[in-house]
């Protein structure tokens, strides 16, 4: 008898979590897996970038659309759904709930977890950085009660070891990868984003969280004009809420394109002339290999997290200095066209190296179905 394995994505609302979750949905329909052995609480977000890709999970019975919002889930009731089930994979944790039921496995892709101790943090008022440890320190708790967690990457896996709370749990390292639609022309949604003569486009796909430090694009806009007399327009994906917090002077020289779906994504690649992705703090992105895998040369913090992921093929710079910024995008246009081509080439070889999408599915339900076997035994 094949054990019963539930996948929750109820929780993920916004991110790369949304993407990586509805990537690994479509590989379990596409191998028609769900509705057997496998039941999924899906996001509403997760359901419609599903529904985008022209699937209709809708019609599996083991599949509802469901919404639960952090801690809220508790008394929410979110432990219901594990009824019947000898496993439970969210995708990415913490997951909320006070009766265990049966195994749980963690994705765990929470930056402040693995490293409560960061450039970031340290740049907070001492009340703000206090509130926020505690936050942190919570969502610990929860990511500790997961039978086995699931990381991205060798350095997560290293610094939860670190930490008591993770000292004896099974972690496991499943790489993340680039989803298939990248590689099927075919299945691109059109994104509108004019361009501007003699103006390079410059963007990147993320929610506006603090450690991400969008807010730098402002000022490093303006220096590329005023130091470098080099024309850039810099576009973002925020939603309405996130937008509407800006503040004005990054409103008037940032264009918003507004949340995207993942059909979507290689179009706002495809409009750009590079990738500026100035974050603090990362356990990993996908935006990196999203960024080589479409041949669009990317402009990253000098940070180890990143510098696993990319290796020499990013331009880097210190995401704490717009003018370090600024000069590592005007120093690499200063180059040749042959020298940028093969410079892009040569990151698209390289991200060949990641699993493809339906590697990632598959190594994800290894550990969750021998996790369930081993609890189960």
């Amino acid at each position: 008898m094949q054990n019963r394995i539930l996948i929750n994505c109820s929780n993920l609302h916004n991110g790369g979590g949304v993407a990586v979750a509805t990537s690994f949905l479509a590989q379990l329909f596409s191998q028609n897996l769900i509705g057997s052995n496998i039941g999924v609480i899906a996001s509403t977000l997760v359901h419609r970038n599903l529904v985008s890709l022209g699937l209709e999970p809708s019609r599996f019975p083991n599949y509802l659309v469901v919404d639960y919002y952090g801690i809220e889930a508790i008394w929410k009731g979110l432990d219901k759904h594990f009824k019947g089930y000898d496993a439970v994979f969210t995708v990415f944790g913490p997951a909320y709930f006070m009766r265990r039921r049966c195994v749980h496995v963690f994705g765990l892709a929470q930056p402040f977890v693995a490293y409560p101790d960061n450039a970031h943090s340290r740049l907070l008022p001492l009340l703000a950085r206090t509130v926020g440890r505690l936050k942190i320190f919570l969502q610990a708790l929860f990511f500790a009660r997961a039978d086995q967690l699931i990381v991205e990457l060798e350095h997560v896996e290293v610094a939860l070891k670190r930490q008591w709370l993770f000292s004896r749990t099974p972690i496991h390292v499943v790489y993340s990868t680039v989803d298939d639609i990248y590689r099927d022309r075919a299945r691109w949604q059109y994104l509108n984003i004019p361009r501007k003569k003699g103006v390079r486009r410059f963007g990147v796909i993320s929610k506006n969280y603090p450690h991400k430090n969008l807010s730098c694009l402002s000022a490093v806009k303006r220096t590329l004009k005023e130091r470098y007399f080099f024309e850039a327009e810099f576009f973002v994906t925020f939603s309405e809420t996130e937008w509407s917090a800006c503040d004005p002077n990054f409103k008037e020289e940032i264009t918003n394109v507004g949340p995207i779906t993942l059909a979507q994504c290689p179009s706002f690649y495809q409009a750009m002339d590079g990738v500026v992705f100035p974050t603090l703090l990362e356990c990993f992105s996908a935006v990196p290999i999203e960024t080589m895998m479409m041949k669009k040369p990317l402009f990253a913090s000098n940070l180890p997290f990143i510098l696993d992921c990319c290796g020499q093929y990013a331009m880097y710079f210190d995401p704490l200095d717009s003018d370090s910024i600024a000069k590592s995008l005007h120093e690499f246009f200063l180059g040749s066209e042959m020298e940028r081509v093969a410079f892009v080439s040569a990151a698209h070889d390289f991200v060949q190296r990641y699993p493809d999408a339906q590697a990632r599915a598959n190594s994800y339900m290894t550990v969750v179905q021998e996790a369930a076997g081993s609890h189960c035994a």
